[in-house]
C-alpha cells in the first residue's frame, strides 16, 4: 500500500511546479482557450511505466470534478494541486473550467462562466415592477 501511496503523488511536485502557470492559464481561459506545452520527459522520468496513460480531461466546478478521476494519477494529482490554490478555487466559484492534457502533452485550459442567479434577481423584479 505504501507504493500506491507514493505512486498517488508522484505527479504532484511537477504540477505544483506549474502551478503559477497553470493559473495564469485558468485566468487568461476567461478570453478564450489556453494552451501552454509541458515536458514529456518530465512526466515519463516521474512514472517510465509503459501502462500509465498520461493524457487526461476533466470539468472542474467548485474545485469538484464533474465526473470522479478514478484511473488517472496524473488527472488525481493535478486535482489536489488546484485545490490548494485561493485563487483558483475563486475561479472555479465562478466557471467550469476544461482541463485536458493531450497525448503531445499539451496543456489545455478553457472555461464556461456559470450564470449567477444573484445578478439576475434584480433584472427580474426590475420587470416585474414595470408589469404592475
Amino acid at each position: 500500500m505504501r507504493n500506491d501511496n507514493l505512486q498517488i503523488s508522484a505527479f504532484y511536485p511537477l504540477w505544483k511546479k506549474y502551478k503559477p502557470v497553470v493559473l495564469k492559464l485558468m485566468v487568461d481561459a476567461e478570453n478564450g482557450p489556453q494552451s501552454y506545452p509541458l515536458s514529456k520527459h518530465e512526466f515519463t522520468d516521474l512514472a517510465p511505466k509503459k501502462n500509465i496513460v498520461y493524457s487526461f480531461k476533466i470539468d472542474i466546478f467548485q474545485s469538484k470534478p464533474l465526473v470522479a478521476i478514478k484511473t488517472s494519477l496524473v488527472a488525481q494529482d493535478f486535482m489536489e494541486m488546484i485545490k490548494q490554490s485561493g485563487k483558483a478555487i475563486e475561479l472555479m466559484d465562478v466557471a467550469t473550467y476544461h482541463i485536458e492534457l493531450d497525448k503531445q502533452f499539451m496543456l489545455n485550459i478553457s472555461c464556461t462562466p456559470v450564470a449567477n442567479e444573484t445578478e439576475e434577481a434584480p433584472e427580474e423584479e426590475a420587470e416585474k415592477e414595470t408589469e404592475e
